[in-house]
Formats: C-alpha cells, sequence, structure tokens
C-alpha cells in the first residue's frame, strides 16, 4: 500500500506528531473451515500477517506495522434447536506490537525516549463469548426475539494499546488501554411484518 501517512497510522511514539509519507507491505493468508450438521454448525478460522513499514524520511526506514497480528484463530459453534438458539466463539491473537522507552535513559529534554519502533509486542489477546436466543411468535406478523450473552467470560484483561508520556525529569508513565472486562448483555427485539 503506497501513499500512507504517519498521521493516520495511529502512531503514539517519538512519530506520534511527524508528518511524512511511506507505504506499508502486507503479506498474510486466511484459512475458514466449516461445517453445518442438523441442528449446529462449526467453524474454525486462522489467520496470518506480517506487515511492515517503509518510512524513508524517517531514521528507522523499516519497522513493523502497529497493525501488524501475526496469527489469529477464531473458534466459533452455534446450536439450533426449534426457536432456542445458543452460540459460543473463542478468539485468540498474537500482542500488537508497540514502542518502550529506554530502559534506564526513558526521559531526555522532557520527552520520552523510546527504543527501536514497535519492538514489543503485547501479550496475547484471549476472549471468550457465548449467547442465547429465543424466538416466540405473537400471532401470524409479529414475532418477539429475546437474547442475552456474555463477552469475556474468562473476564481476562486484555491489553489492546500501551503509550507512554513524561511523568518526571527522568521517568516515563505507562498507559495500558485494555478491552472489556466480562460484559453481559440482554436484548428484546420485536418484529413487526
Amino acid at each position: 500500500m503506497n501513499g500512507i501517512t504517519t498521521q493516520s497510522q495511529s502512531f503514539q511514539d517519538r512519530y506520534e506528531y511527524v508528518k511524512t509519507a511511506g507505504n506499508y507491505d502486507a503479506k498474510g493468508i486466511d484459512v475458514l473451515l466449516r461445517k453445518q450438521l442438523k441442528n449446529a454448525s462449526y467453524w474454525l478460522s486462522y489467520a496470518t500477517l506480517k506487515s511492515d513499514y517503509h518510512f524513508k524520511d524517517l531514521p528507522e526506514t523499516n519497522f513493523p506495522s502497529n497493525f501488524d497480528i501475526t496469527h489469529a484463530v477464531t473458534l466459533g459453534t452455534n446450536y439450533t434447536l426449534n426457536r432456542f438458539l445458543v452460540a459460543a466463539g473463542l478468539n485468540w491473537r498474537t500482542g500488537k506490537p508497540y514502542t518502550r522507552p529506554v530502559v534506564a535513559n526513558e526521559v531526555n529534554d522532557d520527552a520520552v525516549n523510546f527504543g527501536s519502533a514497535n519492538s514489543s509486542r503485547h501479550d496475547d489477546y484471549l476472549r471468550l463469548d457465548v449467547s442465547a436466543k429465543y424466538e416466540f411468535k405473537w400471532g401470524e406478523n409479529t414475532k418477539t426475539q429475546i437474547g442475552v450473552a456474555a463477552w469475556n467470560v474468562l473476564n481476562r484483561d486484555n491489553t489492546i494499546n500501551t503509550f507512554y508520556r513524561p511523568e518526571t525529569a527522568t521517568n516515563a508513565k505507562e498507559y495500558r488501554q485494555s478491552s472489556l472486562g466480562f460484559t453481559p448483555n440482554a436484548s428484546i427485539r420485536l418484529i413487526f411484518n
């Protein structure tokens, strides 16, 4: 992909306020396996990606993309019995890259002294979701769907972003952004035909 800019790539390190153009290469593969049985379906997907930036006007001309997710696996299933549907999905992926400050020299001249761009990775991301839905009819043209779901059933703390800001003249403060923890949902849907 040619013609990208640093401003469009969500940098939160030394390149956050730099304005330059470059490109990135992305190479990967996606595989999806799906099986449908009488009342159930199953699927498994796998994706691998290698994505690197190329910015000729930056000190580091080649480094991993901010969106480089080396491996990702999704496993899902659903089962239907009459008007009742239950589903579950498991999502796992390698962590995204980010840039850490230089150890023992974190801040220089009131700015974070970053190490090599995107040379660190977050821990792997893992999320298990489950849901159920029941549908019943009120009449010939009206039906209701009642659903419940739980995201991140394992309540795993998945870090999705890390960045640093100067805290003192010598130390940088780390800021971590995490995905939602265990999140229950409920819904009622009225359908009129």
